[in-house]
This record gives structure tokens, C-alpha cells and sequence, in this order.
């Protein structure tokens, strides 16, 4: 299998610029290399291992916190944010740990595309202009930028810098802009679910990054529409996994494959690359759970089966209740193993004595909380 992307180095646009390809209705043809299915396949695996691992709560919660402040700084800093990811890792464990600010700039367009944790319901499927019109305003709130956001550009567009004669793409020009959005929304909700979704995503990406619908925050908007994409569709712990990193990091092969893909009108280079990106990123994340997963660590089976119950469970449970869920186990020795769960920063408790309670304990559980009620209050004052 090619888990590498030093044969993907030969295909560059035969020239630049590269300009969009109208295609209304989107009927993307597309071909795929046995090594991509290997790839795809075995990330589905892991996200599916994923699932058996249980870490401690601050282990969880560094975990997340790395995944998520890799991405959206190599995603921002692609685009001109200067946080260093250090940075952007203590303002996003300062956000999912409640400790919330709005300082506009810089930090606030990384604390803006932490919708993925908290929002993800907010964006889902199927989806229409107004979802992704919505997405980019969010993105690029009091950031301080100065395009207009969230409404689809009415001028020309480059990329590049035309002043010195650097024009390395045209996207759609905006009297089409309407159209092709609708034609590409069309596939994404009634023909993209018959593939696999990380080809449904990455063709979906493409398009709508071709088309560049709006004035700015286009690139940003079109990964983070892939995350949740992905997320919904086939790869629910794919927020673990440092995949912008794995994509970004060498960013002239990745303008390249996205404008090869332009000119040629193939698909299979970008998803070998992108199949790749994923793969790592499973691969390391893997590694990592592995070393912290409490189910694999010295403590005795009836403290991991209780720790097993105790997430599926997910609220406040009595030992009483959790002695129903081991047989032949006093209460007294099913307290003990609560307790030492607690000590471990798996569980948390509440009350004492007869009014004592358990529950796995979820570090982003208040935030979430926080955060959605806010939403709810927001949406409510819009509309009115």
C-alpha cells in the first residue's frame, strides 16, 4: 500500500492559473486506485477501535484539546492567522474548559471554529446556502475582518496576487455563483450518500472550493464543512485525529492536487492525497489512545467492567445500581472500586452516604452545556 505522497509530487496544473470548470447540474465523474480503498478501510477500522478505548478524564481532554488546536491553527494559519499552535492550544483549552472570552482577532476565529465540538447539530445534514452562509459569518465573526461574510461575493475573484501578475486560480464568476452552489448542495444531499463518505467529502470540498463562493474565509469554511461531514456521515472520532496538519503541512502539493484536479477534471490524485492525510493522522491518534486506554492498564476486571457500565450509562448511578451490574460482588468491594475509579479521574461523584453518586466523567460536559444554551439564546434574538 502507498502510504506516502511522494509518487502524488508529478500532478501540478499544467499551468496557471487555473480557472473553475462550470458545472451545473454537478455530475462529478470519479475513479479510485485499490490503494485508496485499503487506506479508506483501514481508517474505518481504527475509528471503529476508537470506541473501545476509555481514558481518563484530563487524558481525554488533552487529547482532544491537541487534535483540535492542530487543526484549526494549521487551517487559520494557512490563511494568515499569526498564532503560533502553542497559542492556539491554550485558547482552545481555556474555550472547551469554560473559561470563554470574546477578544476578537486572532483568538476569536480560533475559539469560532471550535463549532465543531460544541455546534455540530447546528450544521447538519441536509444542507442549504443559508447552512453555509451561516458557517462562514460564524467563522469569521469579530475577527476583525472587513469582507462582507456570509453572503455569496458579487465580484470577480482571484487567488493569487494579480497586482504582481501571481493569479494561480479563477473561481466561478459570481453571476453563477447562486447556481453552482445549489447544483453542488443538490449532489451533497441526494447523490454523494451512494459513495463513500470520505470521497463524498473530499469531491464535495473540492467543488465548493472551486466555486469560492465567498469573499473571503472560503478555505476555512470548506475544511471545516469536510470535518462535519465527515463526522455525521462514517467517522464520528475523527476529531481526534490531526488531519489539517496531515493535508496542510506541505501546502504546494496540496494547491497543486486541488488545481490538477481543476484542469484535468480527475479526482483519484486529490483522494489518494487526502486518503493519506487520514491514515496518519488515525495512525498516530491510534498509538496514542492506546498508551493512555485505562482498559488496558494494571486495574482489576471489576473496576474496568464498572468503568465500561458507568460510560454507557453516562448519568448519576447509585452503588446500588452499579452492584446490579457486576454479579456476586458485595457493595462494600463495588464502593471500593468506585471509589478508586474517582481517584483514577475516570468518575466523579455527588452527595455523601445514602445520597452518594457516581458518573463517568465527561470534561467538556459543562461547557457543552454552556455553550449550547448560549446558541439557543442567540438564535432566539436573531430571530426577533
Amino acid at each position: 500500500m502507498i502510504n506516502n505522497y511522494s509518487n502524488l509530487t508529478q500532478f501540478k496544473p499544467r499551468g496557471y492559473p487555473v480557472s473553475h470548470k462550470r458545472k451545473v447540474p454537478f455530475a462529478p465523474r470519479i475513479a479510485i486506485s485499490r490503494e485508496f480503498t485499503e487506506r479508506i478501510n483501514r481508517v474505518r477500522e481504527l475509528d471503529q477501535e476508537f470506541e473501545r478505548f476509555i481514558l481518563r478524564a484530563d487524558d481525554y481532554l488533552d487529547l482532544v484539546v491537541s487534535a483540535y488546536a492542530s487543526n484549526i491553527h494549521w487551517s487559520t494559519a494557512l490563511e494568515g492567522n499569526p498564532l503560533s499552535e502553542e497559542e492556539v492550544r491554550k485558547v482552545t483549552r481555556m474555550t472547551m474548559t469554560g473559561r470563554m472570552e470574546h477578544p476578537g482577532g486572532p483568538n476569536q476565529e480560533i475559539i469560532n471554529h471550535l463549532v465543531n465540538v460544541y455546534m455540530p447539530m447546528g450544521f447538519q445534514l441536509p444542507w442549504t446556502r443559508e447552512t453555509l452562509c451561516r458557517l462562514n459569518e460564524y467563522l469569521l465573526e469579530d475577527t476583525g475582518n472587513r469582507s462582507r461574510t456570509g453572503t455569496f461575493r458579487t465580484k470577480l475573484a482571484y487567488v493569487g496576487d494579480p497586482r504582481i501578475g501571481e493569479v494561480h486560480f479563477r473561481p466561478a464568476p459570481p453571476e453563477h455563483i447562486g447556481e453552482e452552489i445549489d447544483s453542488l448542495l443538490d449532489w451533497v444531499n441526494n447523490e454523494a450518500p451512494i459513495y463513500n463518505p470520505v470521497i463524498a467529502a473530499s469531491v464535495m470540498f473540492h467543488e465548493f472550493e472551486s466555486i469560492h463562493p465567498f469573499e473571503d474565509g472560503n478555505g476555512r469554511t470548506g475544511r471545516c464543512l469536510f470535518h462535519l461531514y465527515l463526522k455525521y456521515t462514517a467517522l464520528k472520532n475523527s476529531h481526534l485525529c490531526k488531519i489539517d496538519h496531515k493535508m496542510l503541512e506541505n501546502s504546494e502539493l496540496y494547491y497543486g492536487l486541488l488545481g490538477y484536479a481543476d484542469q484535468e477534471g480527475s479526482y483519484k490524485e486529490l483522494l489518494d492525497f487526502i486518503s493519506i492525510a487520514l491514515l496518519e493522522s488515525y495512525e498516530e491518534a491510534h498509538e496514542e489512545l492506546m498508551s493512555k486506554d485505562l482498559l488496558s492498564s494494571s486495574l482489576d476486571e471489576t473496576a474496568k467492567q464498572l468503568l465500561i457500565r458507568a460510560r454507557r450509562h453516562k448519568d448519576y448511578f447509585s452503588i446500588r445500581e452499579a452492584r446490579s451490574w457486576i454479579n456476586g460482588l458485595s457493595e462494600q468491594t463495588i464502593a471500593k472500586r468506585l471509589k478508586e475509579l474517582e481517584t483514577e479521574g475516570a468518575l466523579e461523584s455527588r452527595g455523601r452516604t445514602v445520597g452518594l453518586r457516581y458518573r463517568f466523567k465527561d470534561p467538556f460536559m459543562g461547557t457543552r452545556e454552556l455553550l449550547q444554551r448560549r446558541l439557543r439564546e442567540k438564535e432566539a434574538s436573531d430571530r426577533h
